[in-house]
């Protein structure tokens, strides 16, 4: 690998056509940690969970709510491309692909790393899983390998130059749209969103901060499943309570990409495909 080559960091077509908010957006926030907006959902993982269990004795690939919830939100994007863009030069550029960057955390050194699978909205709910799966085992086991020299080059440089280092990062691979092995990063590392699972490490929910650098519009926290009482009222007036499976899954947005709009219309469908989680694969 010729390491003083360039390449095109990600794959865009033509720059859309917005609309006279969009470009406004455009023109009010300066970044990311900007024009941030939060949602939470408390949704009822029942069916999921049924749903997964079938799906792993099927296919007999470890199946988490971690990797369904990144198909829902691929299927999700899909129905409004315009999420799936990047901000460039004050344009939004399409991507030609959704893609779904999950953060995998590395116990015993205490960090973080992340794992994107391709096309996830087009494959099955076990090749996500697959894709995934292989890559927590390079990462927890080879001490991840396709960040290592980003890794390395930043614990030589000064912490007061870390983010003179970062911003000039940012440029390269989204302004320029370049890429070279000689940056230490893979090539489109982010993808179009990103998922983090806050539940595993103990929490039951958690708002994730935008990660600038990483050009994309949507980072999502799923926290711990939980029961939930449910109260129902009998006929007699007496108060019944049962206990369901549930989680929060916490949303963190760009609002120059999306408005209340899109958040309304995408909590339904994902609602919905909790329901019938069946519909996922259909």
């Amino acid at each position: 690998m010729n390491f003083l080559t360039f390449q095109r960091n990600k794959k865009f077509g033509k720059a859309l056509k917005s609309s006279r908010f969009r470009r406004l957006a455009i023109g009010s926030w300066g970044s990311q940690g900007d024009p941030t907006i939060y949602c939470i959902l408390d949704l009822n993982v029942e069916k999921v969970l049924e749903f997964i269990a079938a799906e792993k004795e099927k296919s007999q690939q470890r199946i988490t709510i971690t990797h369904f919830i990144g198909k829902v939100w691929a299927k999700s994007i899909e129905k409004f491309p315009e999420l799936n863009t990047e901000i460039r030069w004050g344009q939004f550029y399409p991507r030609e692909s959704i893609d779904v960057a999950f953060q995998i955390a590395i116990e015993k050194s205490m960090d973080l790393s992340t794992g994107v699978v391709r096309n996830v909205n087009k494959i099955p709910l076990s090749e996500v899983a697959k894709a995934l799966n292989h890559d927590a085992h390079n990462i927890r086991g080879k001490d991840d390998p396709a960040f290592r020299g980003i890794k390395k080059t930043s614990g030589f440089i000064p912490g007061i130059l870390q983010r003179p280092m970062v911003k000039f990062l940012q440029f390269v691979l989204s302004g320029l749209n370049l890429w070279s092995p000689l940056l230490g990063i893979p090539k489109n590392a982010f993808g179009s969103m990103m998922i983090t699972n806050v539940g595993s490490l103990g929490l039951d929910f958690a708002l994730p901060a935008l990660f600038p650098p990483a050009g994309v519009p949507i980072i999502i926290a799923v926290g711990a499943i939980y029961d939930a009482p449910v109260y129902e009222k009998n006929d007699d007036g007496t108060v019944k309570v049962r206990l369901e499976k549930h989680l929060k899954m916490c949303g963190t947005f760009d609002h120059r990409y999306m408005d209340g709009l899109h958040g309304s219309k995408i909590a339904m469908g994902i609602r919905e495909y909790f329901k019938n989680p069946e519909s996922l694969e259909s």
